[in-house]
């Protein structure tokens, strides 16, 4: 039934992925403007017609978000096939593969010249990955705690497809019919890897912030000291751009000297308490048992 209904989303040619992309980055920027000029001591607030100009932006994004996820949705059934070895159910694997599709497609870039299908094979693979070696590793729950994470990873695929974002705590405790304590509780100790990249507060702040592996900095430093540069690069682009500078200001990497908290903190504008959150979450990236194998390699090596 599953693959009957993909199957009737068209696929896009390179010139309807980049209009989708286009517009999908407008429907950004407006959500954007409309965060910051959207708020109540905001110096430059928005008139009626401008907001109404935004949400409508904002609407395109998501529609064209939605568009070029469905198109794209057979692609995680090829990849995801080349992984039933692993002993995953093929729809679970389909499920992780279609969350490694909607992280594609909010960082995709037509404007670099590649094909989607290229760049977001690496994702879909990624976000399987990940999930494989969850399944291995997750503790053995209660049948109905299994039942409710279940059911937050469903929720979790909807709410991601239709937000454009990783759900919040509140917003999966009212879709799965939830307390919002309960959902805390269970991606905590159902170890979730998806749904602890979604945001617990107003500064940006995600639930795997706070959550900290106490081997992650002797690995960390071990790394700074036993690979080359270019081993190490290949390490660190499981982070984004700011992860990557925290944890560089913080381990020296290269040729600097190791900072505090409170110099990164100075150097790049953020309070101390975000530094430690985006360090925290950028170890966790990197003790993940995904990223464990290559890691592991090359530190041996």
């Amino acid at each position: 039934m599953y693959l009957e209904q993909i199957g009737r989303h068209p696929l896009l040619t390179p010139q309807g992925e980049k209009a989708l992309a286009r517009t999908i980055a407008d429907g950004a920027r407006a959500q954007a403007e409309l965060d910051e000029r959207g708020a109540r001591d905001s110096s430059d607030p928005l008139t009626a017609a401008e907001r109404r100009r935004l949400r409508s932006r904002i609407r395109a994004g998501r529609d064209a978000s939605e568009l070029f996820i469905n198109s794209n949705l057979r692609l995680v059934v090829s990849v995801a096939k080349r992984y039933q070895a692993s002993g995953v159910p093929l729809l679970d694997l389909i499920q992780e593969g279609n969350l490694g599709l909607i992280r594609a497609v909010e960082k995709f870039d037509a404007e670099k010249g590649f094909r989607f299908s290229t760049y977001a094979v690496w994702w879909i693979r990624q976000f399987i990955s990940r999930g494989i070696a969850a399944s291995r590793s997750t503790v053995k729950l209660p049948s109905r705690a299994n039942d409710e994470l279940l059911r937050l990873r469903e929720m979790t695929t909807m709410l991601e497809q239709s937000h454009g974002r990783a759900p919040r705590p509140d917003e999966l405790a009212e879709a799965a019919g939830l307390t919002e304590e309960r959902v805390v509780e269970l991606l905590r100790v159902g170890s979730d890897p998806v749904s602890l990249s979604g945001p617990v507060g107003d500064d940006g702040a995600e639930l795997g912030d706070f959550v900290e592996d106490p081997t992650a900095r002797d690995a960390v430093e071990g790394m700074a000291g036993r690979l080359l540069p270019e081993e190490l690069d290949r390490i660190l682009e499981v982070l984004d751009d700011r992860e990557r500078e925290i944890i560089g200001l913080r381990y020296g990497f290269g040729d600097d000297e190791p900072l505090s908290v409170a110099q990164v903190a100075e150097r790049v504008g953020l309070s101390r308490e975000r530094i430690r959150q985006l360090e925290h979450r950028a170890l966790a990236k990197l003790m993940h048992p995904s990223w464990r194998s290559m890691r592991s390699l090359l530190v041996e090596a």
